[in-house]
Formats: C-alpha cells, sequence, structure tokens
C-alpha cells in the first residue's frame, strides 16, 4: 500500500479509537470548527489573541534579550492548528496537515526563558533574567516600539553567544501564529548599541503592567510565546 494511503488509514483508525486524541479542546469546540480547520495555513497580517479576561490585535513585537533589541511585524503570519490527533504528529510530513507544532506539556519551566506583555498592539518579550532599576515610566515602551533603530546589526538570537532562532510563534486557543523570522531586526534602544548585556541596564517591564500575558520558551529552537488559554497548556 502507498505510504500516503497507509497514513490516511492509521489516521482514520485512530479517530474512532477512544483517548487517541493528545490534544482536544472540549470547553470551547467553537474555536475547531470545519470553518476554523480550514484555515489551517492562512496567512494573516495581524494576529487576534482571545485570552481569559481581554482580546488583542498585534501588529508589532519587540523582543528585548540581554544584548539587544528586536523588533518585528506581523505581516505575513501564518496560522497553524495545534488542535490535533496526536499520532499525526509522529508521522512523516504528508501536506499541511502533518507540520510540526507543538504538544501540551512541551512548553513549560524547564524551557522558559521570559515573559511576555501587551501594550496597545505590540507585543513585548522580554528574554532578560538581569535588569536595570525598575521604572514606571511608559514612555519606555514607546521608545522601544517605535524609536530609532541606531543602524544596528545583528542576529535574532537569545544572545550574541547563541545560535539564532529558528523561527518565531505565538501559541494562543488552538492556534499557533507563526511570524516569519525575516520580519525582526535589530533596534538598540536610544545612545546604546548592541553588544554583550547592553540591554541589562534597561528597566524591567514588568513594573509597567498589572500582569503578563504570556510565558516564553525555547523549543526546538524555536522562540514560542504561550498565551493562554491554550490547548498546548491543556485547557
Amino acid at each position: 500500500m502507498p505510504i500516503g494511503k497507509l497514513a490516511w488509514t492509521i489516521v482514520a483508525m485512530f479517530a474512532f479509537v477512544p483517548g487517541a486524541f493528545a490534544q482536544r479542546n472540549d470547553r470551547n469546540p467553537v474555536e475547531n470548527t470545519p470553518t476554523d480547520r480550514a484555515l489551517e495555513s492562512a496567512r494573516l497580517d495581524d494576529i487576534h489573541l482571545a485570552m481569559e479576561d481581554s482580546y488583542a490585535t498585534l501588529t508589532q513585537i519587540v523582543v528585548l534579550t540581554p544584548d539587544c533589541v528586536f523588533r518585528g511585524n506581523t505581516s505575513v503570519t501564518r496560522r497553524r492548528n495545534v488542535n490535533k490527533v496526536g499520532i499525526t504528529q509522529d508521522l512523516p510530513l504528508i501536506g499541511e496537515f502533518f507540520v510540526d507544532t507543538p504538544r501540551q506539556g512541551e512548553l513549560n519551566a524547564a524551557n522558559q526563558l521570559g515573559l511576555a506583555y501587551i501594550h496597545d498592539s505590540t507585543l513585548f518579550v522580554d528574554l532578560r533574567s538581569a535588569r536595570g532599576s525598575p521604572t514606571t515610566d511608559r514612555s519606555l515602551l514607546s521608545t522601544l516600539a517605535n524609536g530609532p533603530t541606531g543602524g544596528q546589526s545583528a542576529a535574532f538570537a537569545p544572545n550574541g553567544a547563541a545560535p539564532p532562532f529558528v523561527g518565531f510563534s505565538i501559541v494562543n486557543r488552538n492556534f499557533q501564529f507563526q511570524v516569519p523570522r525575516a520580519n525582526f531586526s535589530a533596534a538598540a534602544h536610544a545612545g546604546t548599541a548592541c553588544r554583550k548585556d547592553a540591554m541589562t541596564r534597561l528597566p524591567p517591564l514588568a513594573p509597567l503592567f498589572a500582569q503578563p500575558v504570556g510565558t516564553v520558551h525555547l523549543l526546538n529552537g524555536q522562540l514560542i510565546v504561550l498565551v493562554k488559554p491554550s490547548i498546548v497548556a491543556g485547557y
């Protein structure tokens, strides 16, 4: 039997076996309707997040590493469905249905790098473990999002000594929003340059927000922001 037919036969068999689903969302089944599944590989220019008590539309992303600041827009984001039958993630890639996506339990404390926050339509991702003195001056957010770039050049990576990220994405509800890595470019804070620990002098972002919107993880080289509720988080 050709491998394509064999794969689909196995999937069909497990679709009717109780417990075959590694990831399900029974609390909000409307988010895994045929219409949603039809948007499996949809290309988006902004990202719509639905959180437990709020909504957000993202058009920009700012990533702070110890060494540099990176900015990226959300244009040409690709939306994937992470609410899938578990066995399909162990089969060879066959079309878009078998694209590798995070599973429940994979985004955990062991691979967490930082926290994420939202202001206006910008997602702020803070990967710094050491930071400067706290501030309540929210103009810092505007400077990071819209200030001059300083003509910087740096690899989009956790730090200058680490390999570049292989991808960037946001996981929320049943979906993973994959932002092209090429969207990001270095944009050092005013009066600074991208170099070792340069951005640890900037204030922490946490005091500027009531709470973070998500956790940030490094999984198989991908930088992934987990915004709950999410099927990957178990609900």
